[in-house]
Parts: C-alpha cells; sequence; structure tokens
C-alpha cells in the first residue's frame, strides 16, 4: 500500500476523486437549504402540480381616488414545479395574486391577473387568467343609521321597546357613484329576543340595501356601531269583574259574587292600558253552585295584555234559597157595626211569606194590611173575604199566603 502512495499519478487521482466528492457533497448541502426550505433532488427531473382555492387578490390601484368594481375576491391558482418546491408553496402560501391597474383611467378594461413571489422552478397558472374590471371615481356620503330590531313578539312578556338608537347615528359611506346612487337605507339589526332590560351592543354590523333589499358592497366608515336598546315595562292596576254563566239551581239566587282582590296588575302597552277599564274573570258555572263559598276563578287576558300580575283569583260567591216565615197575629181591620169573631175566634191570623231571605227580612206584622168588609149588616151570621193589601216595595216574587181566606162573624 505505502508504494502505491509513493506515486505521483496514484495520489492525483486520489485527490481528484476527493475533489469530485466535496463538489457532491456541497451541492447536495445547498439544495436542502435552499431559498424554498426544502429538498430539490432533481434526479429523473420528477414534477408535481397542485391547485390551490381562495387565493386573494390584490388590487393596485390607489384607491383612495378610484373605485374597481368586477375584481374577484379570491381566485385560484394551480402551480406546477419540482415535489418540493410545489409542496412547501402550497403549504405556506407565500406568494401574491394581483391586478395592476396602476396605468389604466377611469372605464372598463380586460385584464390579466399577475403573481409574484414565486420561486422561478415554479409556474402558476391563475384561473381565471383575465377580468373585466370598471374604474370609477370615487365617492363619498355621510347617511343615517337605523336600527331594526328583530323578533320583537319574542320579548319577555310584559316588556316592550321604547326606544332604539345607534351610536354613531352616521356613517361616511364611500363607494362610486353608480353604486350610491342605488343606496336605499344603511341600517343595523338587533335581535331583542327575551329581552327584559335596557341594554347596548357594541359592534354591531352596520349593512347597506338597494330599494330591492340587496346588499350593496361599499366602505363604510366605522362599520359597525353601538346600538341601546330601551325597555320599559308599562302596567295598570285595573278593577277585577266576575263574570257568570247558566243559571242556579231552582229556587236559588245569586246575591254577590265578589273578588278576594279587587284589582289586578296588567301589563301591556301604554295606549291600551289608558282605554283599559277592568279585567273580567272566566265566566263562572252557576249551575254547579249549591252553596255560598270561595270559588278560584281564572282570569281572562285579552289579547293585547302581555302579562298579568295573577293568573287566578278567589271569588266569594253568596247564593240564597227561597224561604217560608211565618207573621203571628196580624191583625183584621173592619168599618161599621160591632161583630165578633167565629172563625177564627180573634180578629187576627197568621201570614206565611214564601221568597229569598233577603227579600223577606225586615217584613213585620205591622206592614201586612188585613181586612173585611162589614158594612151595615143585620145582625147575624156572615162568612166574608179576607183582603189583603201588599206592602210597596216588596218584589214580586215573594209570596204571601193567608191562614184564612175567609172569616165567620157575627154581626150585633
Amino acid at each position: 500500500m505505502n508504494r502505491w502512495l509513493e506515486h505521483r499519478w496514484v495520489i492525483r487521482v486520489i485527490a481528484l476523486f476527493l475533489a469530485i466528492l466535496l463538489f457532491v457533497v456541497v451541492a447536495f448541502d445547498e439544495n436542502v437549504n435552499n431559498e424554498n426550505g426544502g429538498l430539490d433532488l432533481d434526479f429523473g427531473n420528477s414534477t408535481e402540480t397542485q391547485t390551490l382555492e381562495d387565493i386573494p387578490v390584490q388590487v393596485q390601484l390607489d384607491q383612495d381616488e378610484y373605485v374597481v368594481t368586477g375584481v374577484p375576491e379570491t381566485v385560484t391558482v394551480s402551480l406546477q414545479g419540482s415535489v418540493s418546491m410545489v409542496t412547501t408553496t402550497a403549504r405556506q402560501r407565500n406568494f401574491d395574486v394581483f391586478v395592476d391597474l396602476e396605468d389604466l383611467g377611469i372605464g372598463t378594461h380586460r385584464v390579466a391577473l399577475e403573481s409574484s413571489g414565486l420561486s422561478d422552478g415554479l409556474n402558476a397558472y391563475i384561473d381565471p387568467q383575465e377580468i373585466d374590471v370598471t374604474i370609477e371615481e370615487r365617492h363619498n356620503q355621510t347617511l343615517g343609521v337605523t336600527v331594526d330590531t328583530v323578533n320583537r313578539d319574542q320579548i319577555e312578556p310584559g316588556y316592550e321597546i321604547s326606544n332604539v338608537y345607534a351610536e354613531p347615528n352616521e356613517v361616511e359611506v364611500t363607494s362610486s357613484k353608480s353604486i350610491m346612487d342605488k343606496i336605499a337605507i344603511v341600517k343595523t339589526f338587533v335581535d331583542v329576543t327575551d329581552f327584559n332590560e335596557t341594554q347596548t351592543l357594541n359592534n354591531v354590523p352596520i349593512k347597506v340595501y338597494d330599494n330591492q333589499g340587496n346588499e350593496l358592497n361599499v366602505r363604510l366608515d366605522p362599520p359597525t356601531a353601538n346600538i341601546t336598546v330601551d325597555v320599559k315595562n308599562p302596567s295598570k292596576e285595573v278593577p277585577i269583574s266576575v263574570a257568570t254563566e247558566n243559571e242556579l239551581p231552582e229556587d236559588m239566587r245569586l246575591v254577590s259574587a265578589e273578588p278576594a282582590d279587587e284589582e289586578v296588575e296588567v301589563f301591556a302597552a301604554e295606549s291600551y292600558l289608558e282605554q283599559l277599564d277592568e279585567i273580567a274573570t272566566e265566566p263562572i258555572d252557576l249551575s254547579e253552585i249549591t252553596e255560598s263559598g270561595t270559588v278560584e276563578v281564572a282570569l281572562e287576558a285579552p289579547s293585547d295584555v302581555r302579562k298579568l300580575g295573577q293568573e287566578t283569583v278567589n271569588v266569594e260567591v253568596e247564593v240564597e234559597a227561597v224561604e217560608e216565615e211565618e207573621v203571628e197575629d196580624v191583625a183584621i181591620d173592619y168599618d161599621g157595626q160591632a161583630v165578633s169573631f167565629v172563625e177564627p175566634a180573634s180578629n187576627s191570623m197568621t201570614v206565611t211569606m214564601r221568597g229569598y231571605p233577603s227579600d223577606l227580612e225586615g217584613i213585620a206584622a205591622g206592614d201586612l194590611q188585613l181586612s173585611i168588609d162589614v158594612g151595615d149588616r143585620p145582625p147575624g151570621e156572615y162568612q166574608l173575604d179576607v183582603e189583603f193589601d201588599r206592602p210597596s216595595g216588596v218584589p214580586d216574587d215573594v209570596e204571601f199566603e193567608l191562614e184564612h181566606e175567609q172569616v165567620t162573624i157575627n154581626t150585633q
């Protein structure tokens, strides 16, 4: 071995081999650490194509002076190149797609989409390749903001929206004149479902619409507003009236039906409360009442009433049944000659009254007038009809029954 190393040509061959090996190692290391950070061994010229969706498009134009329409927000880009470079670029997306409008004037133009930031070893195919764009002068206008409350009927029962306002209540709208001419309204939307107190919602997006309700793409300053929703809970104390239906059993009468609570708190719109005089109960079925007592009855809330302070009320129901009452020793009056009574033996009798206790109450013997017509009769025994004068003020349905419809007397 030492002999071989003593030959000059052997040493030169070895040196050449080491130099070639060093070159290969350095070249390999450069490929590993190239600017794309990937491994690009071009053995066999292996290539790959990947399609990337939703690549944003940049517009190169002074957008403080002009408005551009027709530029898509995103495009599709297909990358072709070595496997490592395509894979790395697809993962990092460290390139741009743009449309250069700097040298174009106002009007409609057909322009190509371009890319930048790609390695020289990559090819990019943009879809679409060309687009039609319109360049217009930028216009500004200050417009008021309207607040649209959603689901007002879903607010918590008993509450209502008294006021809604935006801060700021105006925004600066920027777009082309053709778009500005289409603007019909600028507004925000607030869902008030289950609201039961005043509250402020921050950073609510502001939208711009045309007459057909289509949203317009414009620039807004500011793009959001703080919306305050004033919620109040109007109510009023209203008398309770008791409703009934059907009839009481025979020989019974309703004396009174009084609610234990005279009033109930009613929650409704102020305009409705102003003309509301009472809240009725659901009808009490009198056909089921057999005696006085307490009945729990639901309150009937009209459709305009959002809430009642209570759902039911106790009603004291008082009824009375027909009774009989006897008034004894009711005097029988007569004019004329002296007489003696045979039947009955005295000039008085019992009168039976039949009616409701409240009607009979207070009728005394002195209120009942009985009389016979004696006149100038010859001496003898006579049978005479008893006349009854109904007391004034006594209801017609009170019945009176005399112990004797006739009396027997002797005249002197």
